[in-house]
């Protein structure tokens, strides 16, 4: 419970720091925020009058300083209203759900197939070492971590849907649009995950309590499948959960190169049309989940850890 208590005040502390930093750089961003706001919803107007900018500053606070709007800011988002978009004049909130689903739904769907592949490579790999299977394995993962997501996407869109035209190249809406990018992000997953699976079975195939397994006559098939695995699984938690966490930012330029709809393509466009209130929360949000998906997989795995296993059995 203390340990809980513990990984629980110091994850506030990260999310506490978060919105201050989220906070700083948008107080600090260059132009004025009243222009910006007035252009967002004036966008025909060239000419703003000064009452209209006061009226904005008014309106937003703009004139009050730093911590004063910080604090005001922080309550709100304590209470779960994160501001209204500049330019549409809808809440932040409806605006990110609206997009979640479709990031999500890249998200979970690359991770899956990335896994599933990665898996699959360090199996045949470790289970057939220097063969054809462990060096294309190795030879695969390498390419992978060295080839951008953009470079990879681009490829795709010129084979598959310009010259072969299998798939459509961009647009959201059915399962053809999700495919390229999907295969694109797995395929990243699978590169990162195929290294690490592979030099973790290999460090478990080398622990001396496998040798006394095959001399007592127990199937190598078991022996993978019932103790490799096992001790190869609690390492890997972590990194699948440094990669779904990345999933989420790397979505951001895949969503842009297919033109998905999602959390990447309106961050983007928040970005270019000074769209603050969303451009702070989006922020704050792929902060946040990169904090909390490494919290809670951290706790699984030291709930996973054999060791600790025993330690609660015992007391």
């Amino acid at each position: 419970m203390k340990t809980l208590l513990i990984r629980f005040a110091g994850l506030l502390a990260v999310l506490f720091g978060i919105t201050l930093i989220t906070f700083t750089i948008s107080y600090f961003a260059p132009g004025d925020k009243a222009e910006a706001i007035a252009h967002a919803r004036y966008p025909g107007d060239f000419g703003i009058a000064p009452e209209v900018l006061q009226g904005i500053r008014e309106e937003f606070n703009l004139d009050a300083p730093f911590f004063s709007q910080y604090t005001h800011w922080l309550a709100d988002v304590m209470r779960g209203d994160f501001g209204v978009s500049y330019s549409s004049r809808t809440s932040v909130w409806v605006i990110f759900v609206d997009n979640l689903g479709e990031t999500v739904t890249l998200t979970l769907t690359s991770l899956a197939i990335g896994l599933a592949a990665a898996f699959l490579l360090s199996a045949f790999a470790v289970r057939y070492p220097n063969t054809i299977w462990d060096r294309g394995a190795v030879i695969i993962s390498s390419i992978g971590a060295a080839m951008p997501s953009y470079w990879l996407a681009l490829l795709l869109i010129l084979g598959v849907s310009v010259y072969l035209g299998w798939l459509p190249a961009y647009g959201t809406g059915t399962f053809a649009h999700l495919i390229l990018p999907a295969a694109t992000l797995a395929f990243w997953v699978m590169a990162s995950q195929t290294r690490l699976l592979r030099t973790f079975m290999l460090e478990a195939y080398n622990q001396p309590f496998i040798e006394t397994l095959r001399l007592r006559g127990i199937p190598e098939r078991e022996i993978f499948s019932r103790h490799v695995l096992r001790h190869s699984f609690v390492p890997t938690l972590t990194m699948i959960g440094l990669d779904m966490a990345s999933l989420l930012e790397g979505a951001i330029i895949v969503e842009l190169t297919f033109s998905r709809s999602g959390l990447g393509s309106l961050l983007a466009g928040a970005v270019l049309s000074r769209d603050l209130p969303v451009v702070m929360f989006l922020v704050m949000f792929f902060a946040t989940a990169y904090v909390v998906i490494n919290s809670v997989i951290d706790g699984v795995q030291h709930l996973c850890d054999p060791r600790n296993l025993k330690r609660a059995k015992a007391s």
